[in-house]
């Protein structure tokens, strides 16, 4: 009897170890970020958070730097259940919610604190339900930062920037106000912003500050102008609606707590965008920062620019253009 009582114990054991991993739910995760940027330390800040929330039955596998596809390609497969979560820029979003674009439209807000309190108190409202009828769970927004242009040749105003081959992001918010400004813009992916630059495709390329620094932009472009098109980049972190469905409460908690760590990371990406343009300059770039008259001039081309984003997206688009303006003007007030 006893050792009929030992023979069992490991069968036991093992019996409880394939109950528990049977429990454990993987999720893939696909970002553009590279592992060693603010978005790698906060991204793996909120994964622990979701797994330790969820209580071991929550297991988030991150793939970095575009390892499964370009933001738009991956998110596409976040849409049919391919892959479960992904985080990504407004740029990638807009192509599943066109109408998103909007929050990216040249010089759109005053300052920081009306974005902040915008993308704190009225994005999700607006725009949950729009991305959950295309198949994506609105989890939070991420912090992506104001966006500079790295250039080959000097861009100080925009008459310096006309006819310029410029790459822009593949959205109509960026292609449509460097139309405005006469540049040649040509609209391009992340993955292949720097094999165009090197074989001169194109002389300048347009992107978020952070990320740009980040993969050594300055080396190749060393003319850096900053904030140039005035906007305030935020991306979205989302999960398949299929996935969505599958997971247990609990799991879903753990995923919604993520959101309480916004800010976390919208004060690293300020803080870095600061010391990254002084490191730039130090090393021998040209930082071009716009204030004063340079501002002025290119924020000149912006009400066009807004309008025809607006048209070019269509009828869906003046309602939620005014929700956005109503949402300026509360947090304006408030």
């Amino acid at each position: 009897m006893v050792q009929r009582i030992w023979l069992a114990l490991p069968l036991a054991v093992l019996t409880i170890a394939g109950a528990r991993a049977a429990d454990l739910t993987e999720l893939r995760y696909a970002t553009a970020a590279p592992e060693q940027t603010p978005w790698g330390v906060y991204l793996k800040e909120i994964v622990d958070v979701a797994e330790k929330t969820a209580e071991g039955s929550l297991k988030i596998n991150v793939f970095w730097s575009s390892q499964l596809g370009d933001e738009q390609t991956t998110l596409r497969q976040v849409v049919r259940g391919r892959i479960d979560m992904s985080g990504q820029s407004n740029t990638a979003t807009s192509l599943v919610v066109p109408e998103i674009a909007l929050l990216a439209a040249p010089y759109l807000f005053e300052n920081v604190a009306q974005s902040d309190c915008v993308f704190d108190n009225h994005v999700g409202t607006i725009f949950g339900p729009m991305l959950a009828d295309k198949g994506l769970v609105l989890l939070s927004y991420v912090e992506v930062g104001r966006t500079s242009v790295f250039s080959t040749v000097p861009m100080a105003d925009p008459a310096a920037a006309r006819n310029v081959k410029l790459r822009v992001p593949p959205t109509n918010a960026m292609t449509l106000f460097w139309k405005e400004v006469g540049a040649a813009g040509v609209p391009l992916g992340v993955v292949d912003m720097i094999p165009a630059l090197k074989t001169g495709q194109v002389k300048a390329i347009h992107t978020t500050t952070v990320y740009g620094m980040a993969i050594g932009l300055p080396k190749l472009a060393p003319f850096v102008i900053y904030d140039s098109v005035g906007t305030h980049d935020v991306g979205t972190v989302t999960v398949s609606k299929k996935v969505w469905k599958r997971l247990t409460d609990k799991q879903r908690q753990a995923l919604r707590v993520t959101a309480d760590y916004v800010d976390d990371l919208r004060r690293s990406i300020r803080g870095a965008e600061t010391a990254l343009l002084a490191k730039a300059e130090e090393a021998g770039a040209t930082v071009m920062r716009t204030t004063g008259d340079a501002r002025a001039s290119w924020r000149s081309h912006a009400q066009a620019a807004q309008d025809a984003l607006i048209r070019e997206i269509g009828d869906t688009a003046p309602p939620i253009w005014q929700r956005i303006i109503a949402a300026k003007k509360a947090c304006t007030s408030s």
